[in-house]
């Protein structure tokens, strides 16, 4: 997609994001040294974070209003999810 896709009526919709994509991602940079199998090929890293995003609640916020709680509760799911996903994808990888 290019930028014209994400535009209605001159309104540009591109900067809206779900708020645990960044979580997610920062999940995955901390625990991919504790899965030694994950071989941290493109197609794996999307994978993961695909996985993980599609087994948390979507919640789409605009970037210049994305606030960041530090819920623990909601920290520690994710934390479950992105690793159920590291492990996932680990064991079962679909390269092209």
């Amino acid at each position: 997609m290019n930028k014209e896709d994400y535009v209605i009526n001159g309104v540009s919709l591109e900067n809206i994001r779900n708020r645990f994509e960044v979580i997610v991602i920062r999940l995955m940079k901390q625990f991919i040294p504790e899965f030694p199998d994950f071989d941290k090929c493109e197609v794996c890293i999307e994978d993961v974070y695909a996985l993980s995003l599609s087994r948390i609640p979507s919640v789409y916020m605009k970037d210049s209003t994305m606030v960041f709680e530090d819920d623990e509760m909601i920290n520690e799911n994710i934390e479950e999810i992105v690793k159920y996903a590291l492990f996932q994808v680990s064991s079962n990888p679909k390269h092209k």
